[in-house]
């Protein structure tokens, strides 16, 4: 028994000074314990995502604003200081996504979200323009469709209960509509097809089976991952969503070839995303694969993200019922006593609407943190991260801390309004420098419109004044339990 015990210890040390990296600025980094070999990888084993959440969120109170974690032979440097934040994403070239990507390249394959290099660079260039101003405007009819039948569906909702309502369902399904017909242009809330149903199940589950394999060590293989139940359901989701997306490619295609150019298209049914990829493509400038990518992309980026800022916003507005009014005014100033939505311009005035959804944003950012795979060595400061070390932003933690935003807790979008000087990195809920959210700007129109149109019809209330869920760690920050707000008719 001795022997074995010697051997085992004698093949650890070995393996633990072949995988160990000499002369690593990263090792004077504070951090958790860090086992020969394995690092601090114990720590996190079996923990359910709110855990790893709360976790995660407590290191820079243990450790500082720097804060290293190793497994086996990588260094994830988390940040927390807003300094430190500016210079990783303002840096020209260390653009890469770290490891947790790689998980969604069977879903995204390598589109916008976690392409590198000069991929990016061509398919930024390439779809930049479809987030123009006059695009944007030419989706308002389908955000004001949406927002009107998510009203519908809420006073459903209330009218069959008590008033209160589970939030994030409904909202899902009004940020899932809307992108599938501003993407695809297709209106998958009349259309009952299985292949529908499918899709839009298939949409819901993949999130979580990708954080589930990002969160069981084991899974990560993707060999294991194959044969395991996760594995294999994830790998129904992606043929439902594929074959869905690759159908409306192939259906849009033949009538955008049929209409000949986007611009007669046009006249005889909506312009959607796709048809400016498929302009793309006439040109030369990308094939049907990347067109595929794209389209999964925009579904990914502009689902999930949109739908928990929503839930968020409104539990926060439900405990605030000066800021609804203020929001009311706000809307009433500038349509007045009119039932119509407001279009583009009209939002664009809502400034006081603005800062709340930037409040919004702040206490609750939709990608919590940003993840980098370094490709080039650099300076943080005094330290050196070499090349191969992962940098991880954290948004959420940044944009609550007391030397950046007094009061951070409290919820209060007159902080966006009194003209207050901070650091330009200081708010970054779409991330910043190259890899910010290409599509922002149709997020906020589409927040806008939602809270302006729900805020006229309903009086929100909280179920629990000042309750706040646990959140959990997921593709998308979440609650890790139902947010229910009560809705009263005006």
């Amino acid at each position: 028994m001795l022997w074995l015990i010697t051997f085992a210890v004698l093949v650890c040390m070995i393996l633990w000074k072949f995988l160990k990296t000499e002369n690593n600025d990263l090792d004077r980094v504070p951090g958790p314990p860090k086992w020969p070999i394995i690092g601090s990888a114990l720590m996190f084993l079996g923990l359910p995502p709110s855990q790893m959440f709360d976790l995660v969120v407590e290191l820079p109170k243990k450790y500082g604003n720097r804060v290293v974690i190793t497994m086996l032979n990588r260094y994830i440097l988390n940040i927390y200081d807003v300094e430190d934040i500016e210079i990783v994403l303002s840096h020209s070239r260390n653009i890469k996504k770290n490891k947790p990507y790689d998980f969604l390249e069977p879903w995204l394959g390598t589109g916008l979200i976690v392409s590198t290099g000069s991929k990016w660079h061509r398919r930024r260039k390439i779809l930049t323009p479809t987030f123009h101003f006059d695009i944007l405007k030419s989706f308002m009819k389908v955000f004001e469709e949406k927002t009107k039948n998510l009203v519908v569906d809420l006073r459903r909702g209330i009218s069959e209960g008590s008033g209160v309502v589970d939030v994030m369902p409904f909202i899902s399904d009004f940020t899932l509509y809307t992108i599938c017909e501003t993407a695809m242009g297709i209106r998958l809330d009349s259309d009952k097809s299985e292949a529908t149903v499918k899709y839009k199940q298939a949409i819901m589950d993949i999130g979580e089976l990708v954080m589930k394999r990002l969160t069981t060590i084991w899974l990560r293989n993707d060999f294991i991952f194959s044969l395991h139940p996760t594995g294999k359901k994830f790998a129904k989701c992606l043929e439902s969503v594929h074959s869905f997306a690759d159908n409306v490619i192939i259906e849009r295609k033949k009538s955008y070839e049929k209409d000949g150019e986007i611009s007669s298209s046009t006249s005889k049914r909506r312009l959607a995303l796709l048809d400016l990829l498929l302009e793309a493509e006439r040109k030369g400038e990308i094939d049907l694969e990347g067109i595929r990518e794209e389209v999964n992309n925009f579904m990914f980026a502009g689902h999930d993200t949109t739908a928990t800022a929503l839930t968020f916003g409104l539990m926060l507005l439900a405990d605030h019922e000066d800021v609804q009014e203020r929001i009311l005014e706000e809307c009433t100033s500038i349509l007045g006593d009119s039932d119509r939505s407001p279009n583009m311009s009209e939002l664009g005035e809502m400034k006081y609407l603005e800062a709340v959804i930037k409040e919004i944003l702040r206490l609750y950012p939709s990608g919590p943190f940003i993840g980098r795979k370094i490709t080039e060595d650099f300076m943080l400061g005094d330290i050196k991260i070499k090349k191969g070390c992962e940098v991880v932003v954290h948004i959420y933690e940044m944009q609550r801390r007391e030397d950046l935003y007094p009061e951070p807790e409290v919820f209060r979008p007159e902080r966006f309004l009194d003209g207050e000087s901070r650091h330009p990195y200081a708010y970054v809920p779409f991330s910043a420098g190259l890899r910010n959210c290409i599509g922002q700007r149709f997020a906020k129109l589409e927040m806008k419109m939602a809270i302006c149109e729900i805020i006229r019809n309903f009086r929100l209330g909280p179920m629990k004044k000042g309750a706040r869920p646990a959140l959990k760690a997921d593709l998308v920050l979440r609650p890790n339990e139902s947010i229910f707000v009560k809705f009263v008719e005006r």
